[in-house]
């Protein structure tokens, strides 16, 4: 019976036995590391070995919650940042909603990130005070590889800065001291590869000049809210801002900025190799002489950007995304582009939201890239107009290299099933010139473009 007893006890304590927290504190950091960071403070309290854990995570998130009746989290996190003692803080994530103190000393927190040698600072205030200065240290942080800024800040920088180490820069919906702030931003930046800016009316730049000669991608969105809107839903007219791009490094390009005032390239890369341009005013004529070099190509135009499609030989383009929000000569411009395209392999279009002309077309030539490349066509919110069916028709009887034809139908509300049937019918009876390519409707098609594939391009 003793020894019964025994083994009893023996089995009660190996069931009882902790095995976590004899394992190194390096692993029990990266486990911590999987929680929030308010379950990731409160296993302070499990016992006298966990009491530290926490304080060597080398990366903090803290958010506000969208809870109407919560407190902010700036009480919770200030007090947690005191405690924390990692040497190196790897990565800093803090979004500050309208909850937030305005009294409260932001700047205190950035400085101790400082501090604890930050590589990746994310900081998002949303408070209800007006936009705040960041220290000056923030600026000349040696060890800092990627920033990102989002609304209420104010990018004041009279003096002269230096980001010997940082490579992205993200910033969204900031506000500018003047053009000299920014200007001493992106020059501080000896090594930056990528920078995404998104705009909003207000921001105390005219002109918002991109100078970084390393500069290997960059997205620029200038978002207007107040003026014309053209048939997909993008501002047509606005006078917030031109964008002047001077980077000869670049190699990824996309700009969404249907503001008057346009954009313009002083240098850049000859080898730009993917681009997105979503624009509403003529580009000036540098802009179109790099957009020549591009393999991947996404465009949305109006009216006043035919020059897009006529004055660029797109020598090298292999596959190309076209978005017209106007029914005024769009068909045109798509066979002018056809006709500068010699090595197109992909195709596709989006004619979402776009109207119908009274035009009858008839062409008398084929393209090249029709008649010997073209192998991929995707025909997005095809809904069946005269436009529409007279340049399907043409490119699937032209394209003797077809293998694939794509096409998801734009109905109207009345549209019954007999009608999508009917519709589908008329698709399969068009002549095609390949006759091993395949028409394939949305439930079997699924190509998706390169440049939505890009990272940087899907962003928004």
């Amino acid at each position: 019976m003793a020894n019964k007893a025994a083994t009893c006890q023996e089995i009660k304590e190996k069931v009882c036995e902790d095995r976590i927290s004899v394992l190194p504190d390096a692993l029990l950091v990266q486990i911590l590391l999987l929680l929030p960071i308010k379950e990731a403070v409160a296993t302070s309290i499990l016992s006298k070995p966990w009491r530290c854990i926490w304080t060597l995570m080398p990366k903090l998130v803290c958010k506000d919650t969208k809870h109407t009746n919560s407190k902010s989290v700036w009480w919770f996190f200030e007090q947690s940042l005191q405690l924390h003692k990692s040497p190196i803080l790897e990565h800093l994530e803090v979004k500050l909603g309208s909850r937030c103190p305005a009294d409260v000393d932001v700047g205190k927190l950035i400085l101790k990130a400082v501090e604890r040698n930050i590589r990746l600072l994310d900081f998002n205030l949303k408070w209800s005070a007006k936009p705040i200065s960041l220290p000056k240290t923030l600026y000349t942080c040696k060890t800092l590889k990627k920033l990102i800024l989002s609304n209420k800040i104010l990018i004041e920088l009279p003096f002269e800065v230096f980001l010997p180490s940082l490579i992205k820069l993200e910033l969204f919906n900031v506000a500018y001291k003047d053009e000299g702030s920014l200007i001493r931003l992106l020059s501080s930046c000896p090594v930056l590869k990528t920078l995404i800016v998104v705009r909003e009316k207000n921001d105390n730049v005219i002109k918002f000049s991109v100078k970084v000669p390393s500069l290997n991608s960059l997205v620029y969105i200038n978002n207007n809210d107040d003026d014309g809107v053209c048939g997909c839903g993008c501002s047509s007219s606005s006078s917030s801002g031109s964008l002047i791009i001077d980077s000869p490094q670049l190699k990824y390009l996309r700009v969404n900025d249907f503001s008057e005032d346009g954009c313009s390239i002083e240098s850049m890369s000859p080898n730009l190799t993917m681009a997105r341009v979503d624009v509403g005013s003529p580009p000036n004529e540098n802009f179109l002489t790099y957009l020549s070099s591009v393999k991947f190509l996404h465009m949305t135009w109006i009216d006043e950007t035919e020059v897009f499609c006529s004055c660029v030989n797109y020598s090298q383009l292999i596959e190309c995304m076209l978005r017209p929000c106007r029914a005024e000569y769009w068909v045109e411009s798509v066979m002018l582009l056809l006709d500068n395209s010699p090595n197109l392999k992909v195709l596709m279009i989006d004619t979402k939201g776009i109207g119908e002309s009274d035009d009858l077309r008839r062409w008398s030539y084929v393209p090249e890239c029709l008649s010997s490349q073209l192998e991929i066509l995707e025909w997005k919110k095809y809904g069946g107009t005269r436009d529409e069916k007279q340049l399907l028709e043409y490119i699937l009887a032209s394209s003797k290299c077809l293998k694939r034809a794509g096409i998801s139908m734009r109905y109207s509300k009345d549209c019954n099933d007999k009608m999508k049937k009917k519709s589908r019918k008329e698709l399969k009876s068009m002549p095609r010139a390949s006759v091993s390519s395949e028409l394939l409707f949305p439930a079997k098609f699924k190509w998706r473009s390169s440049v939505a594939q890009h990272c940087l391009f899907d962003l928004f």
